[in-house]
């Protein structure tokens, strides 16, 4: 590590540097007298420790660079043989201070933060305001620093950086004030019509059109005039932001899109410190964005400044439909908007098909299988080989491809058959054929349980109630208890999680497990079989569910499996609450969302009460009425129950 010290310059006649020219010094460190030095502005200085010079580094760490564009602090980058890296902060004399921003005092914490947010504006004020978006020398000095550090500052500094827009829906908007200040610093004026003529268009109908033309398009705010994106900003599997610029009027825009139904949350204008939505959906959307975009923007600035501005100004002309990757799988968005979304686009658009993205598929995440075997027109349209949202950003900006989701939220019986037919090849339907009793007379039931929060308080007990009470009533009967399933078609042990299951004191897994373990032994000199798919893949649970009379089911996603692949008629049971006031009962039996929806049933409200303060296993949301857990009625749902099953009976051996 030692080195010459060298002639001390005198700075006054030393060559001028350009800007930024001295922010990184590279192997920065030489011995000297026996302890570590640096040379700065000609003066060779001692790198100070506790007030004593700093001999050596640990074993296998060495100094790689020093940052000096915060100056009077400095930032010391150190690497260790093993790749690790970290950083060393130090004040005016060179004394360490400190080894992560939330160690440093507050009043040094403040200084590096006035420091920090001029040269970051360098960063973040060409991405959201400039027409050619170029990384100054000075920034790219600091991406030399380590990516932990980077990011620490940046959340330091990301109040300055980026402000949360003011949300204003469109038709609040008074036509004549929406003047913004162009890149040029001329004053212009936004067209009201045109900017509301863009939000009503219908993104996912438009997306075809968009791959077909190599170019996502939208009018000029101003003019109308069409502009093309010069890309997508993908900040992971589920948002992002498309930048538009209208070189003409020197603006810059961004069209925000999110959500389980990838859906336009508004048009945001940094200028102006303005977002515009559409409607009061939208709206929602928006508000929930803003809180996060903050960090958005700062956070990938800082990580992918080079690529991103290169890939900006060459600009996007391929797109790529993502599938959410974990922790984002979800058996009913899956199912309802993103292979909704895929059935559709085959069908309207087969000459437009684009290249679709599996993140981290060795995760089993294809969980109702393989979309190149539900779709065979996507043969050779399928890349499985990102792992995570970093993946699929670098690949985006890399190969300039706009990264998008296309999804729907209608579930035909087009897709529904091309399910069951892929389910029906897998062994675990061939199994379920062997398992069902010749001859039969009594009923086939699935009882689709949910553990989680929104369940019957005492679970075990109205269970212990139901099977007796289908013991008593149908002597033979096969009833199948269905939970969470395996990730992927074989049963290894990963299951599909379920929302928020990390603040689960155990995995609701192991509670089904239990439950059924419970009853079986309750159960077994009993005319009833009881049989389970907890942690067997989701197709045992479509072979059952196509295999059973009915199903008995507590509320939730895996009403997915029921209701939108089988059709099955079912008997539904949640909260009160849900019954009265939820906006998304009906998913699994309306029309809108379904195709040819088959009967299901609800209890009468007041056969419910609702328990706010009964104890949660998943407790996500606590105090939210629609996750509420439960009672019933027994002695009066049950006979309810059982009037539903009878039906459904009447309807097989009227089939037969």
């Amino acid at each position: 590590m030692s080195q010459s010290a060298g002639t001390v310059a005198d700075p006054a006649t030393s060559p001028a540097l350009p800007p930024g020219g001295d922010y990184l010094i590279a192997d920065p460190l030489f011995l000297k007298n026996g302890s570590l030095h640096i040379t700065l502005c000609g003066h060779d200085l001692p790198l100070l420790m506790s007030g004593e010079p700093v001999r050596e580094f640990l074993p296998g760490w060495r100094a790689a660079a020093l940052f000096t564009g915060f100056a009077p602090l400095f930032l010391l980058e150190l690497v260790h043989d093993s790749g690790a890296r970290a950083t060393w902060f130090h004040d005016h004399r060179l004394q360490r201070i400190g080894d992560a921003v939330a160690a440093l005092p507050r009043e040094l914490a403040d200084l590096l933060k006035s420091r920090a947010v001029p040269l970051l504006r360098l960063l973040t004020g060409p991405l959201l305001g400039s027409c050619t978006p170029f990384v100054d020398p000075r920034v790219r000095a600091f991406l030399g620093v380590n990516e932990a550090t980077r990011l620490a500052i940046g959340m330091l500094c990301v109040d300055e950086l980026v402000r949360p827009p003011i949300l204003h829906l469109v038709g609040e908007l008074v036509s004549n004030a929406l003047v913004y200040r162009g890149e040029d610093d001329r004053l212009r004026l936004l067209d009201h019509d045109w900017v509301s003529e863009a939000l009503f268009q219908d993104w996912q109908d438009r997306i075809a059109g968009f791959a077909r033309a190599g170019r996502m398009s939208w009018p000029s705010p101003v003019d109308g005039v069409e502009l093309y994106a010069q890309g997508g900003l993908v900040f992971d599997d589920f948002h992002f932001a498309f930048r538009f610029v209208d070189h003409r009027h020197k603006l810059v825009f961004f069209v925000m899109v999110g959500e389980h139904l990838s859906a336009i949350a508004g048009i945001w204008f940094p200028s102006m410190g303005l977002m515009v939505t559409r409607d009061g959906t939208q709206h929602g959307l928006a508000r929930a964005l803003i809180r996060s975009m903050p960090t958005w923007f700062v956070t990938h600035s800082l990580l992918w400044a080079d690529e991103l501005f290169a890939y900006l100004n060459k600009g996007a002309t391929r797109f790529a439909s993502v599938m959410r990757g974990p922790p984002g799988v979800h058996i009913g968005h899956q199912l309802w908007n993103e292979l909704s979304g895929i059935d559709r686009y085959v069908q309207d658009a087969p000459d437009a098909l684009l290249e679709w993205i599996v993140l981290n598929s060795g995760e089993g995440i294809e969980v109702y299988g393989p979309i190149d075997r539900l779709f065979p027109e996507l043969a050779g349209k399928v890349n499985r080989r990102l792992h995570n949202a970093a993946d699929l950003a670098r690949y985006a900006y890399e190969h300039g491809i706009l990264v998008l989701r296309v999804t729907r939220e209608h579930v035909s019986r087009r897709l529904r058959q091309r399910i069951q037919q892929h389910v029906a090849q897998l062994p675990a339907a061939r199994r379920v054929t062997d398992m069902l009793p010749a001859g039969r007379d009594a009923p086939v039931i699935l009882f689709g349980l949910r553990v989680e929060n929104r369940t019957i308080v005492d679970l075990g007990e109205f269970l212990e109630h139901f099977v007796a009470f289908v013991a008593d009533r149908y002597p033979g009967a096969l009833i199948v208890f269905d939970g969470h399933n395996a990730a992927g078609e074989e049963a290894d042990g990963k299951v599909i999680g379920s929302h928020g299951e990390g603040f689960a004191g155990r995995s609701p897994v192991s509670v089904e497990h239990e439950l059924v373990s419970g009853l079986r032994t309750a159960f077994s000199e009993s005319p009833v079989t009881i049989l389970d798919t907890i942690g067997a893949p989701i197709s045992a649970s479509i072979a059952w569910a196509t295999a059973s009379d009915c199903f008995v089911s507590i509320w939730g996603a895996s009403l997915a499996k029921y209701r939108w692949v089988c059709n099955a008629p079912g008997y539904v049971l949640t909260s009160r609450a849900n019954l009265l006031q939820r906006g998304d009962l009906h998913i699994y039996d309306d029309p809108a969302y379904m195709q040819d929806p088959s009967p299901l049933v609800f209890p009468d409200p007041d056969l419910i009460t609702d328990e706010p303060d009964a104890v949660q296993l998943v407790p996500v949301a606590p105090g939210d009425w629609a996750l509420f857990n439960f009672r019933v009625d027994q002695a009066r749902l049950l006979p309810e129950i059982g009037m539903f099953i009878d039906r459904a009976m009447e309807v097989r051996a009227d089939r037969a």
